[in-house]
């Protein structure tokens, strides 16, 4: 069975009904109907959110996907990552994981850095690019088909990711077309 993760801007696309909304609601349909296999990375609730601000209660994204037709969907668990994870939501992580992470943020973010930064704007950015290079990692870990994402820095380096483990980057609109009946 086919293994489609989707990406926070997946998430919002359905929230907000974006053009992208209605090929999403069709990889939905497949899960919901058993074509498909559907994940979302739990790191997605930790993305900034509409004030600005980090999300800081899993509890308000699980309200989040509940709302946009996603109640049930699979966790994939991203690395452990101070300032970012959430307790029960994220996986300890050994000198591989991190490589594969460390790899990953080159490829998507060359000059980010590691650890959280102090300042508050720039660790706003920070953190959700960390988002997007765990997005990518926990794909690519837990071995999942097809990232479904309309993020053009997943897509202008899926050649690059390729090598990494994330077998397909791919438009919501080519993810829908795959799980047609």
């Amino acid at each position: 069975m086919k293994k489609f993760t989707l990406d926070t801007n997946c998430i919002i696309d359905l929230e907000k009904n974006r053009p992208n909304a209605e090929h999403i609601r069709k990889l939905v349909q497949a899960w919901k109907t058993g074509r498909i296999e559907l994940a979302i990375v739990a790191v997605s609730a930790s993305e900034n959110q509409k004030s600005g601000t980090a999300g800081r209660d899993f509890a308000t994204f699980e309200e989040k996907l509940n709302n946009v037709g996603l109640t049930g969907v699979q966790h994939l668990l991203p690395l452990a990552k101070w300032d970012v994870f959430y307790w029960d939501h994220a996986l300890w992580c050994d000198d591989e994981m991190e490589e594969l992470e460390s790899k990953i943020r080159g490829i998507l973010f060359p000059n980010i850095q590691a650890k959280p930064p102090e300042n508050i704007d720039t660790n706003s950015t920070w953190r959700n690019q960390l988002c997007d290079v765990l997005v990518a990692w926990s794909h690519a870990f837990h071995k999942w088909d097809y990232l479904v994402t309309g993020d053009g820095d997943f897509h202008d380096h899926k050649d690059e990711l390729k090598k990494v483990g994330v077998k397909e980057v791919l438009y919501p609109k080519d993810a829908a077309r795959l799980c047609e009946p």
